[in-house]
């Protein structure tokens, strides 16, 4: 039976290859795969885009760290109580302005019925709603027989009418997970509307939601519609560490309800992060928004639910090296467990040699199937980014940061030949272009964009 090696330069794990032992992928040296550390359930991956580089030069290298977690936590390190899980907290924070009316608002209450079946008891349950005014309808509560009663009257009574005061009710939704905090505690907000009572600006409200995050608590955005600021949801839920949902229609609200409780409270892995062995002189960069880097060498990767794979972009500047030098890179990735353990997963390694400039070209060492991925989400990139210039400064400022982005995109896409990154950039172009033009197409891309860069799950029943 053929062992599994690993490339010391690009990442790439593969059979045993007969005869020499180098890459298939970039002809970089192999070493057989050492076996995963006892306990460690989740699996990481790291691989380069580009394995060479001119000597006496700082050169931007780019990482894609894979991280896969098991459908299952294994029973060792699953919570010690029946469900598997600890008790947790959730609340719901309605949109019942005026254009909710009608299915939008029947839609949510079921969802939010749904949701509270789901509870065990135990949990945690608030409901507070958001119209010109700021209702804590339930304030928070163990969930029971009694609680699963009072939820169904409260949302029997909910009406829609008004303006929004999202910000008003993102506040008052932290605040009640943190009048009863337990370990994991989820806010959910779901709008049809724009904000438009009480803090609107995108970064303040972000921050509102950034806050919560620091002490404790998830928040996780739902768009209904086409009239939402999808920009300012985006921001909400990558500042409080959860997910962005987008549906179009009103039966789409309860299974995505469903689905994003479901996420938060099937976790495999708790407080993930990211932590490099970098070469001296190192400049570590974040690619997206929603893995911070923390400092020089961590990047946050946050909690994890279970069967979910996440990609991990992050940008390299490493210092200039003399001809013929080697330099690697490995790390660790270090995780919680529900039953709360303390994990570390190793980092393979992958390496950077260094040579002649004057011999050296600009593909040299590229590894195609790395560098596409990370072209899918620098495109990714660039819808959120264009879409957050508008909310934050205008079409002006839009066009400006789709601009920019399209020459980034050519200009890394050149690792794929000249003809290939101008059609890239054309393609990308109009992309930008289409979704600058029509709120439906606006919504659905950033939606996309965000399922690429955070792997959300599609909830869409058939």
């Amino acid at each position: 039976m053929s062992k599994l090696m690993r490339c010391l330069y690009c990442g790439l794990l593969q059979d045993e290859p007969e005869g020499v032992k180098t890459c298939a992928r970039c002809g970089g040296e192999l070493v057989f795969e050492q076996p995963a550390p006892p306990r460690s359930y989740v699996q990481a991956q790291m691989e380069l885009d580009q394995i060479t580089a001119p000597a006496d030069q700082i050169v931007a290298r780019h990482l894609a760290v894979t991280i896969q977690t098991p459908a299952q936590v294994p029973e060792g390190e699953a919570a010690p109580t029946e469900s598997g899980r600890e008790p947790m907290g959730f609340a719901a924070v309605l949109d019942v302005s005026g254009s909710m009316r009608g299915h939008k608002i029947e839609s949510a209450r079921e969802a939010v019925r749904q949701a509270v079946r789901r509870l065990h008891d135990g949990d945690i349950f608030s409901l507070v709603t958001f119209s010109n005014q700021i209702r804590t309808v339930l304030k928070p509560g163990p969930m029971d027989a009694r609680r699963r009663q009072e939820a169904e009257e409260a949302l029997r009574q909910v009406e829609a009418g008004g303006r929004t005061a999202l910000c008003g009710g993102l506040e008052a939704g932290i605040e009640a997970m943190l009048g009863d905090p337990q370990e994991t505690n989820l806010v959910l907000l779901l709008s049809d509307g724009q904000a438009n009572v009480g803090e609107t600006d995108l970064e303040q409200v972000g921050e509102r939601a950034f806050q919560g995050r620091q002490q404790g608590v998830t928040v996780s955005t739902l768009g209904v519609g086409s009239d939402y600021n999808e920009a300012l949801m985006v921001e909400v839920a990558v500042q409080g560490g959860g997910r962005f949902y987008h549906v179009q229609s009103a039966h789409q609200i309860a299974p995505y309800v469903s689905g994003e409780l479901g996420e938060v409270s099937a976790l495999a892995a708790r407080d993930a992060a990211l932590h490099l062995s970098l070469p001296a002189g190192t400049g570590l960069q974040s690619f997206s928004p929603a893995y911070a880097v923390a400092t020089n060498s961590t990047v946050r990767v946050g909690d994890i639910p279970v069967d979910t794979q996440l990609e991990v972009v992050l940008r390299l500047l490493l210092p200039g090296q003399a001809v013929g030098s080697r330099l690697p890179i490995e790390g660790r990735l270090t995780y919680c467990s529900p039953a709360g353990s303390d994990l570390v997963t190793p980092l393979n390694v992958v390496t950077v040699r260094f040579v002649a400039p004057a011999g050296f070209d600009r593909r040299e060492g590229a590894v195609l199937p790395v560098v596409e991925r990370v072209l899918e989400q620098m495109k990714a990139r660039s819808v959120l980014g264009a879409a957050r210039a508008a909310a934050v400064s205008g079409r002006a400022a839009a066009a400006d940061q789709a601009r920019s982005s399209v020459d980034e995109l050519r200009n890394y896409a050149a690792l794929l030949g000249d003809d290939e990154a101008e059609k890239m950039a054309v393609e990308q172009r109009q992309f930008l272009n289409a979704m600058a033009a029509a709120p439906d197409a606006a919504k659905s891309a950033v939606n996309m964009a965000f399922r690429r860069q955070r792997s959300t799950k599609s909830f869409d029943q058939d």
